[in-house]
């Protein structure tokens, strides 16, 4: 599907925001994305966005709507408009261990590996942007910081609230063996408290017991917010 101007110009910004591409050129992006390198994709709800049907290596931006990180089935992450994903297993052997699929209907570019290839083999700024950010990811993962492990709880949690059904009252009742919760988010159970701890102070959620009430839904969603994968 061709990529209509609106559409690139808002595709070009938002790759511009994801810093292994700063580095790029508004002019480069977008001859990329009138190239056969490059597709857009519309998703209805539900729909798996990633991996993508037909194209085993890619980068992939969600333009329009939303998706949710699966992994092993559950829901551990909400993404909005905006959201790259592929960055990191690009360039390597492993894939990646989640699955995303659209939270509402979406429109979804595609940018093959073939392009993302001459991007960084055309302008140094651009492979010195993305080597940056790959070696930034991996400081992280190699030092698993507290404040990061902690974040990562409070947004898994927000995105599992956000997902179950609730009643008339915008509630919901948490299962009695919260060790279940935590295995389900693949988070501690000390993390898991201590997120439930910082979404109520916040003003995110209310809870009597085990009952919990989703007070502010727009605070509760800014939990599952994320920098670029």
């Amino acid at each position: 599907m061709r990529i209509r101007k609106e559409l690139a110009d808002k595709a070009i910004k938002q790759i511009l925001a994801c810093p292994a591409f700063a580095g790029a050129k508004e002019e480069t992006l977008r001859y990329i994305l009138a190239s056969a390198d490059v597709l857009l994709r519309e998703v209805s709800k539900g729909q798996q966005i990633y991996p993508c049907h037909g194209v085993k290596k890619c980068v992939g931006l969600v333009l329009t709507g939303g998706c949710h990180r699966l992994k092993n089935g559950r829901i551990v992450a909400a993404e909005t408009d905006g959201f790259v994903f592929g960055v990191h297993s690009l360039y390597s052997s492993a894939e990646d261990d989640f699955v995303l699929t659209a939270s509402q209907d979406s429109k979804v570019i595609i940018i093959k590996k073939a392009a993302v290839d001459w991007l960084i083999q055309d302008d140094f700024s651009v492979a010195r942007s993305y080597l940056g950010f790959l070696s930034d990811f991996a400081n992280q993962v190699y030092e698993k910081p507290e404040g990061k492990n902690r974040e990562c709880a409070e947004k898994k949690l927000a995105a599992y609230l956000l997902s179950r059904p609730k009643n008339a009252k915008n509630e919901l009742e948490l299962p009695q063996d919260m060790l279940k919760i935590a295995k389900q988010l693949s988070v501690t159970k000390d993390a898991l408290f201590k997120a439930i701890e910082k979404l109520n102070s916040a003003g995110a959620i209310d809870f009597n017991g085990r009952t919990v009430c989703i007070a502010d839904e727009e605070k509760l969603k800014k939990f599952t917010e994320d920098n670029i994968d």
